[in-house]
This record gives C-alpha cells, sequence and structure tokens, in this order.
C-alpha cells in the first residue's frame, strides 16, 4: 500500500556494432562439415543438435573489427598442428576465442585451450605458434586462457592491459575484468544509477560489488567521502575521497561500516552490481542488519535471476534476514544489449517496508476478531438479564 514509479527505458545511443566484448566457439558447423568454424552456438547440446555458426555480417551486434580478427583467427587454427575442440568426443585444443576492443581501436585477443590432451611440450608449441601469427602486431595484447584442469590466464606478448574512457574517467581494463560490454550505453547506466540514489555531499556510497571500480569512482565526485584494478583506476583518475576493501562483499561491509565517521545528516546508501545469479543470502542479511544503511540501489541485467533477492531485501523481519526492511521505490531500465530481448534495471529501495508478514498480520486479524466476537457475546448476554 504504498506508491513506486516505473520509468520508460531508457534507449541505447548505439545500435550497431556497440559490444567491446565477444566470445566465439570454436566447433563444427553441422551443414558445411566445417571443424573450423568460429563463432556462435546454434542449438543445444543437450538436444543433440549443438552447431557452430559463422558470425558472418553481424554488425548488429560484433563491430567490424571483431568479425575481421574472427576470420584471421579461423584462418590461422585450420592450418595449425592443433585439432579444433570436438564437444562431441570431448578432443580437441582449440576451444573458443575472446575478444576485447574500445574506442581508441586497440585489440586484446585470447584463444581459450582445452589442455587436457596436450603435453607440456605440445603446449610450450602452441604458444610459440599464436606468437609467431601475432608477432607483427605489437599493440595487440595476446593472452592464453588454459582451461580443462581449472583454469589460468597467460600473457603472452603486447601490453598488459587495455583503458577506455567512462563518464570522464579513464579505466584500466585487463583481461578478466569485468566491464559493461556497451561503452556507450554504459554512460547512460551511470548516469541513471547517480540520478536514482539522489547523491549529495552527505551521501556516503557502498559500492557492494565494485569490480573494476567503475561506480564507486565515477560517482565519488558527487559524494562526500565513498581489488587491485579499481585501486589502479582511482590512482589513474585522481581520485582519492574513495577506498577499496578487498574481500567477501559481507565481511567488506561490516569491516567498513565500522570505520565511517559519523556526522550530521548522514546518508548511506549501498549499490550493488552482482553477477548474473545475484546476491548471495549473507550479503543480503549484512545489508539489511546494517541500519546505518538506508537505500540500496540495485543493478541487474537479468531481472529473472534476482527476483528472490527482491524479495529478500523487502521481505518481513525474520531470524535470517534482521533489520527493519526495505521497500520498493522504483526502477528503470536501460537498453544496453540492442537487437536482443536483454536489459539492465536499476531497482531502488528504502528502508521502511512491512515489518510484519502476513500470516502474522492474519493471526492478528483473527484474535482482533475472535476478541469482537467475544464482547459481543457479554454484551448480548448482559441485555437479555
Amino acid at each position: 500500500n504504498y506508491d513506486f514509479k516505473i520509468s520508460e527505458i531508457k534507449p541505447s545511443t548505439t545500435l550497431q556494432g556497440y559490444r567491446n566484448k565477444c566470445e566465439f566457439t570454436v566447433g563444427k558447423n553441422v551443414e558445411t562439415k566445417d571443424a573450423c568454424t568460429v563463432g556462435f552456438v546454434k542449438g543445444r547440446f543437450s538436444h543433440g543438435n549443438i552447431s557452430i555458426e559463422d558470425p558472418g555480417e553481424c554488425v548488429e551486434t560484433c563491430p567490424k573489427v571483431m568479425l575481421d580478427e574472427v576470420q584471421d583467427f579461423k584462418a590461422l587454427i585450420s592450418s595449425s598442428p592443433f585439432p579444433p575442440y570436438d564437444a562431441v568426443a570431448n578432443t580437441g585444443a582449440w576451444k573458443a576465442l575472446e575478444l576485447r576492443t574500445n574506442k581508441a581501436g586497440s585489440m586484446m585477443v585470447m584463444p581459450v585451450i582445452d589442455l587436457r590432451q596436450l603435453t607440456e611440450e605440445r603446449r610450450e608449441a602452441l604458444s610459440t605458434f599464436l606468437l609467431e601469427h601475432y608477432k607483427e602486431r605489437s599493440k595487440l595484447s595476446l593472452f592464453l586462457k588454459l582451461v580443462g584442469n581449472g583454469e589460468t590466464i597467460q600473457h603472452l606478448s603486447g601490453p598488459e592491459y587495455m583503458t577506455e574512457t567512462l563518464c570522464g574517467f579513464e579505466f584500466q581494463i585487463t583481461s578478466g575484468s569485468f566491464f559493461q560490454v556497451n561503452t556507450d550505453s554504459a554512460n547512460i547506466l551511470y548516469e541513471t544509477i547517480k540520478d536514482t540514489a539522489h547523491l549529495d555531499e552527505n551521501t556516503i556510497l557502498l559500492d557492494v560489488c565494485c569490480g573494476t571500480g567503475t561506480i564507486g569512482i565515477i560517482l565519488s565526485r558527487f559524494v562526500k567521502t565513498a581489488v587491485e584494478d579499481a585501486r589502479k583506476n582511482a590512482a589513474r583518475n585522481n581520485v582519492e575521497n574513495i577506498t577499496f576493501v578487498e574481500g567477501n562483499a559481507k565481511s567488506a561491509t561490516l569491516k567498513i561500516l565500522k570505520k565511517i565517521p559519523k556526522f550530521e545528516n548522514m546518508r548511506i546508501v549501498a549499490i550493488v552490481d552482482p553477477p548474473r545469479n545475484g546476491l548471495h543470502g549473507d550479503v543480503i542479511s549484512s545489508l539489511r542488519g546494517n541500519s546505518l544503511i538506508t537505500e540500496i540501489v540495485y543493478v541487474s541485467c537479468d531481472i529473472k535471476q534476482v527476483v528472490n533477492n527482491m524479495v529478500s531485501i523487502c521481505c518481513p523481519t525474520s531470524m535470517k534476514y534482521g533489520g527493519d526492511p526495505f521497500r520498493f521505490v522504483s526502477a528503470v531500465a536501460v537498453d544496453m544489449f540492442p537487437h536482443t530481448k536483454k536489459f539492465e534495471v536499476v531497482f531502488h529501495f528504502k528502508r521502511g517496508g512491512e515489518k510484519r508478514s502476513l500470516a502474522a498480520k492474519e493471526v492478528e486479524s483473527s484474535n482482533i476478531k475472535q476478541e469482537v466476537k467475544t464482547e459481543e457475546t457479554e454484551i448480548a448476554g448482559t441485555l437479555d438479564i
């Protein structure tokens, strides 16, 4: 029984070739019988009809420079002494190709190799094979991801990172960094987060799932006080009113809140941009249990996966989720992924949700009705006398 607002979707300003990161699978194309196809998976392995489709002129999502890189890589592995990965037989080496680019035109190339059937000598030979192919491209960042027995990333040649400018700040991006895949729409997203949080000089901002620190750094200019890539990005942009605490979100949040100096009109806003499957219950419990946190701005790219998080944030106080619950205030979607059904949503929650469960209310209502009924009976008995 309270008001909330659902705003119109904010459109992307770039509709063609907007992705700065793409992952391409290596495998067999069922129709052409080409075992060295590099592209996108069609069908489902569980249905037995998996096939790899050439991306062709898929310029709606992939920039042309990436599509050209895919064709170059396809020619490379087709002529290599190492076989492509076969998902059915579970054999072969070349498994995938991950590409990153930026507005400046830098390129990060990372082949993914299944090493289970490669000897140490063959692994070294494969690395040498890649270095020989890319040796003339000194500005290209070349990495190798080894999978099969865990996951290891090796830097082979070129720069170890690239940079990208976002909302006037420059960010360092490494091979394993999370960074929004649509740079232009990311500017819109972070502006939306700022407007949703209503930041001012009395606000302390908690960027709970900081990653490379983009949200905290970008919004630092609007607040009084506000991991390795994140620290470097803060130093790169001369941002001093920000502190990064490494560790899981639950323990880090508790550690930070104990150190925050109290001041008049202080307001603490937690911003969470978790992985696709949402926040762990312990993190939600920590956010709810810290009464100093009065608002939560929750960013999600898959709302179906985080419905349970929303319920946990707003549900009545319980043994599992202590502290006063939050209430849903608003939501606005940003089109981060044009030509798809996916989008990013910014949710806003404030303290002040219903503290009692519906069951408790029903019990209370039932007790009241019983008391009223008893009183009516007593009154009726008195009148009979």
